[in-house]
């Protein structure tokens, strides 16, 4: 179940290039699926006796905050810099948030780091060192933007692992894909994207990332936490970003050279090394991006 929501994840970055070529707007394309992810969640969570209604009031406003705000925040400046950058690079550069989930833990929460920690550390900002270095491209705010959105991320799930300690997962998730979709909602209409496709193919492009790396990918990954573990599911979720590369080389063209695929390796490995350390109980109600 963890394998496959993680190659169901690994789609999302392909997925939002076809929606750009489509014609879809950024805040459209994220405003469309987290419309529907929502629906789907809520769905969800009712079958499954979750509904989302019956938790404490400060739980609920604080899951709608961290999907309003920071899930928000994180989808959008990953998905500005899929504008520019190849799927695979964003994915890589993506993948440096657990180490700075281990770095914050240590600044802001007095968490020990372990030796293996500080090697993981090095070893994640040398291979963004080396992915960004070894792009041939003047591209710098899409670079800030991707370098931005794991950041995010890692607020992200420092503020949710308290919440998520007293709300059942599948029902915390429908509400912060919620929040995702009403903030989404307000800043496509300011911009003038709250729209439905125009074209089959965008339509098409709009489910399969519903569906694909958001419904299916969340559900599945809920579904395989409590059978294996956190820490073994987080570890296996590291899939995620080689079936992002694999299928940007195959199906959109994407090639990196010899020192970004170095750097890539490095952050790979050192996702393994904070993952399999266990450093964190608590594993994020989604991957998603």
């Amino acid at each position: 179940m963890v394998l496959t929501s993680a190659s169901a994840f690994g789609t999302l970055s392909i997925l939002a290039k076809l929606a750009y070529r489509a014609g879809l707007g950024t805040q459209q394309t994220l405003a469309f699926r987290f419309v529907l992810a929502a629906i789907g969640m809520w769905g969800l969570a009712l079958f499954m006796r979750q509904n989302p209604l019956r938790f404490r009031r400060r739980d609920l406003v604080t899951l709608i905050a961290l999907g309003a705000v920071f899930y928000t925040a994180q989808s959008l400046t990953y998905f500005t810099a899929l504008r520019s950058l190849p799927a695979s690079l964003c994915v890589l550069i993506a993948y440096i948030y657990p180490s700075l989930v281990v770095l914050a833990g240590w600044l802001f929460l007095r968490r020990s780091v372990s030796a293996w920690h500080g090697v993981a550390l090095i070893a994640s900002f040398l291979g963004v060192a080396l992915l960004v270095g070894g792009a041939h491209f003047q591209i710098a705010w899409a670079l800030v933007f991707a370098i931005a959105s794991p950041t995010i991320y890692t607020g992200y799930i420092l503020l949710g692992e308290r919440v998520m300690g007293s709300v059942p997962a599948v029902g915390a998730s429908a509400v912060i894909v919620s929040g995702a979709a009403i903030a989404f909602c307000i800043i496509a209409a300011f911009t003038g994207e709250l729209a439905l496709p125009v074209t089959a193919q965008g339509w098409a492009v709009g489910f399969a990332i519903a569906l694909i790396p958001t419904m299916v990918a969340i559900s599945l990954f809920l579904a395989g936490l409590p059978r294996i573990g956190a820490a073994r599911s987080s570890l296996l979720s590291t899939w995620e970003p080689v079936v992002t590369v694999l299928l940007a080389v195959v199906l959109l063209g994407d090639r990196l050279s010899l020192v970004q695929v170095l750097g890539g390796v490095l952050v790979l490995l050192a996702v393994g090394v904070v993952q399999s350390a266990s450093l964190w109980k608590w594993s994020a109600p989604s991957a998603i991006k």
